[in-house]
């Protein structure tokens, strides 16, 4: 799930794991992971976002890049969740929030987007992106309701900016063979998450 901040990304993701526990409990088992994730370089990302830990903006976009292949190929030893690629193995479905788009759309704004690929190059694809746009505007007005702060992208400029690269992510992606598809987030939630299911239960049918 991709879109920009306030876009329902996690909300969709929430409401994807809950069909797969539910109607779609026939297609087999389903987590729901996050990006930045919970593990230490995640962990450190979300401090710079929250404005907490103060990094030149190269480091950050390696600490992101750092934490999503710990996402995708941490193993599962002692108690530490594992990654996508164990779950991947064992015939379970992943959803997360965030992934390789997010760095394209929101690192580019500062850094050469060829770069933040090659630091992203070593981590798997997914089998399908879907990026729900939102005006930033509606974006800027969901954050200042549910929010009491702004973290380092959540500005209105910015995010007019990271929807521009964002389009500009989707292209660069789709060219080396990234399946993405656009869902409209400026309606109802369960409007949006009918059109997501459209997208995914082709996939599930393989």
């Amino acid at each position: 799930m991709e879109g920009l901040d306030g876009s329902g990304t996690t909300t969709q993701a929430g409401l994807l794991k809950e069909w797969f526990a539910g109607e779609g409990k026939s297609y087999g088992r389903c987590v729901a992971t996050f990006e930045p994730t919970a593990g230490p370089a995640g962990s450190l990302a979300r401090m710079a976002l929250n404005h907490r830990l103060h990094l030149d903006k190269r480091t950050l976009a390696l600490l992101f890049a750092a934490d999503r292949t710990d996402h995708v190929f941490k193993k599962a030893e002692g108690s530490q969740e594992p990654g996508i690629l164990h779950y991947l193995e064992q015939g379970v479905h992943v959803i997360s929030d965030r992934y390789i788009l997010s760095s394209l759309a929101y690192q580019s704004v500062d850094l050469p987007v060829e770069w933040i690929l090659q630091i992203n190059c070593q981590v798997i694809l997914p089998d399908l992106t879907i990026y729900i746009d939102l005006d930033p505007a509606i974006a800027q007005d969901r954050l200042d309701q549910g929010r009491s702060h702004k973290d380092l992208f959540e500005s209105l400029e910015a995010q007019n900016k990271i929807r521009g690269h964002y389009q500009e992510g989707i292209s660069l992606l789709q060219e080396k063979g990234h399946k993405i598809v656009t869902i409209d987030g400026n309606r109802p939630a369960e409007v949006v998450s009918a059109d997501i299911l459209k997208e995914i239960t082709p996939f599930l049918a393989l």
